[in-house]
């Protein structure tokens, strides 16, 4: 009998020992490090990002990293155009895609129309930040109705126009950017500025006449299709009019095109006296035209606003850790980590609360005058409207912009022009 009880008894010390032992092991590999993980688990998670240079945010990922030490976030990037092809592909493919992925303001819809691509938003907390950004730039991101949240937003590029004050002094035009705002309310204004430009100086007051077609077409609450995706162009008010005054202006602008060896030259010679650009195209100016400093100021555009930029932080369903990443993301574009963004890259924030800010009230570049950019690309951004844009959009966009060129080098007349365009939109969305 006392060996049976020595035996058991010491059967039962040996099970209390490696019950303890078991705890202490699961406890000392459990990767807390006191950041924990997004679940509260702590496993280690490696979640790779998809981006196209010049985003500004590597500094803000190196700190969620160190913040989280159980998240590895593994960057790719690749060019503009290749990123959103290769974005494409590995979607359709459903295979291939990462865990995050950036597109661009100008490739949304063409996403939107496969919401089974992506994981929806709102499963994992979207609706609780929804207020923190402008209302407009949060539609952008989701379905009609709401219900689907495709990415969250980064920033915006409200648009506003650089103008050459000795030029328009020269032609006895106001150069305080109030009073250049207040006489050229209107665009009918704008473009009896440039023929009294015209006249004082014989140069020119923009650069194409795609240029003032795009900035008037973007102020428009409909372009070229209703929500329901169906082509609307020869109903829209606002298309009618931004093709009417683009052109009417076509004798106060050379014809040539942002995107050309010779545009930067032009605007270094002061060939034309007014830029229409996003806050993050003023480095643009800086660039093309060093030797200008001082010589610009910054004012709002006529009429109403437009937008020319930004991308939304998307998760495609092909990732295995979509609550990670949404926190990752969500965390990323919070309203604190986008004024760091905007300290140190100039990418104007999606959050408004921040246009209160005094990081951004009181942003300026000696190289503009102006002292109070911040404040007015504020403005700006706050007065967009949401327009809807189809998957089609560019297509019928890149159509219009051959049409007007056609008008300027003189092969067409206007109305020839705009029926051609109407045809060829025909065409290619029938397809």
């Amino acid at each position: 009998m006392l060996k049976k009880y020595a035996l058991s008894l010491l059967f039962f010390v040996l099970f209390i020992c490696l019950a303890a032992c078991s705890e202490d092991d699961e406890s000392s590999g459990s990767g807390d490090n006191g950041s924990g993980g997004s679940d509260g688990s702590g496993e280690n998670v490696e979640l790779t990002m998809w981006v196209f240079p010049g985003m500004g945010i590597d500094e803000q990922i190196e700190r969620y990293q160190e913040e989280n030490g159980n998240v590895t976030i593994n960057i790719q990037e690749a060019e503009y155009a290749d990123h959103h092809q290769n974005l494409l592909t590995a979607l359709g493919a459903g295979s291939g895609a990462p865990d995050v992925a950036v597109v661009e303001s100008a490739y949304i819809e063409q996403f939107k129309v496969n919401p089974d691509q992506f994981h929806n938003l709102n499963d994992y907390g979207a609706e609780d930040i929804k207020g923190d950004f402008l209302e407009w730039r949060w539609r952008e991101a989701s379905s009609p109705d709401g219900s689907f949240v495709l990415g969250i937003p980064t920033d915006v590029g409200p648009m506003a126009m650089a103008y050459r004050m000795d030029i328009f002094e020269e032609a006895g035009l106001p150069t305080d950017p109030d009073e250049v705002s207040s006489q050229l309310s209107t665009w009918e204004d704008y473009i009896e500025a440039g023929r009294q430009i015209q006249d004082a100086t014989g140069g020119y007051m923009f650069n194409h006449i795609a240029e003032i077609y795009g900035v008037i077409r973007d102020q428009g609450e409909e372009q070229y299709f209703d929500e329901e995706n169906n082509l609307i162009i020869e109903e829209s008010e606002q298309i009618a009019k931004a093709w009417e005054l683009a052109v009417e202006a076509i004798d106060i602008q050379p014809g040539i095109e942002r995107e050309s060896t010779e545009y930067g030259a032009a605007l270094a010679r002061g060939d034309f006296a007014t830029v229409f650009l996003p806050p993050w195209m003023l480095q643009r100016i800086k660039d093309d035209a060093p030797d200008t400093e001082g010589l610009w100021n910054v004012a709002q555009i006529p009429e109403a606003s437009g937008n020319w930029g930004g991308s939304l932080l998307t998760i495609p369903a092909q990732s295995d850790h979509p609550q990670e990443a949404y926190d990752f993301i969500s965390w990323l574009m919070a309203p604190e980590q986008q004024l760091e963004i905007f300290k140190s890259y100039g990418n104007f924030p999606s959050t408004p609360e921040l246009y209160d800010h005094e990081e951004v009230q009181n942003y300026n570049d000696p190289f503009f005058t102006r002292d109070d950019l911040g404040v007015m690309f504020g403005e700006a951004a706050e007065r967009v409207e949401y327009v809807y844009r189809s998957p089609d959009t560019s297509t019928v966009n890149t159509i219009i912009d051959d049409a007007l060129t056609s008008i300027h080098d003189g092969s067409v007349t206007p109305e020839e022009a705009w029926n051609n365009a109407l045809e060829e939109i025909d065409r290619q969305i029938s397809r």
